[in-house]
């Protein structure tokens, strides 16, 4: 196991959370990241993720179905923020149905991923993707429009580096869409009441980012008009989580549309945009 400090403000300094499958949840006492310490070392890590895309009885399609609504919202954003032809790179990319999205709308859409079995099914379905991590990124400076990232900050050694790489290989005035989880206030809550629960998912979620920290760490990261919202909901393939998923997000929207306010417990979207130089700007 391999101790680490804040990844944010690197202090030392935490308080428990909760301890789920055998993991520490702590939170900096400094910035309020949530984060798995000590956590596992990085070849241990890269060993869990084997079959990772087959956990729970998913597939190729049941993924495609979970994220259909959040890929139709992304697309919406970039369509009406870029022309066609405009690159776009998917970090996590996982069978590449976003590429392919993003693609069949007339958009330079590629995309990376660390599993190999994920690659080999974009690849055979004729899309641009590589096995590859976004602390391997090997693309030059200024070499897309538009990066997006949908549930992959939280299962990253180092996310404020990946968010500087991405920073690097972004456009002057490009845009970062990234979407994640905010769990820690449904399991302070139901902790509360000694409901024990699994909702961390460590340790393939090394941190859990609230709105604040997620602020934080994307502009320590040089970003600049960040936009945190609810964002659409997840369609899992269990009826249950589903109707709970649809139900939190039109609340957490309704709420955020009617106060501006971001509640706890529900995934948050992101927007971020890389700032003109001086320059540039003139």
């Amino acid at each position: 196991m391999e101790p680490i400090n804040c990844n944010i403000c690197a202090a030392d300094d935490t308080q428990p959370v909760v301890c789920q499958n055998g993991y520490d949840i702590v939170q900096c006492k400094r910035c309020g990241l949530v984060y798995v310490h000590p956590r596992p070392e990085a070849d241990v890590l890269s060993k869990l993720y084997d079959g990772y895309h087959q956990r729970n009885g998913k597939d190729i399609h049941s993924w495609s179905v979970l994220m259909k609504l959040i890929y139709k919202e992304c697309a919406g954003m970039l369509t009406n923020e870029f022309p066609r032809g405009a690159d776009v790179l998917d970090i996590g990319c996982g069978y590449g149905h976003f590429v392919s999205v993003m693609s069949d709308l007339g958009f330079r859409a590629s995309g990376i991923d660390p599993s190999a079995d994920a690659v080999r099914a974009a690849l055979h379905n004729g899309l641009d993707v590589r096995l590859s991590t976004v602390e391997d990124l090997s693309f030059g400076e200024n070499s897309f429009d538009a990066v997006t990232m949908f549930y992959v900050l939280e299962h990253l050694r180092d996310p404020l580096y990946a968010l500087k790489r991405v920073f690097h290989i972004l456009r002057p005035n490009g845009l970062l869409i990234l979407r994640v989880p905010h769990t820690t206030p449904v399991v302070k809550a139901l902790s509360a009441f000694n409901i024990k629960n699994n909702l961390y998912d460590a340790p393939f979620h090394l941190y859990d980012f609230s709105p604040e920290t997620l602020r934080l760490i994307l502009t320590l990261s040089g970003f600049s008009s960040i936009l945190i919202t609810p964002g659409a909901p997840t369609v899992p393939h269990v009826f249950a989580e589903m109707l709970v998923s649809r139900a939190a997000s039109t609340a957490a929207r309704l709420i955020y549309k009617t106060s501006g306010l971001l509640i706890g417990g529900v995934s948050k979207s992101a927007t971020a945009v890389k700032p003109l130089s001086g320059a540039e700007a003139r």
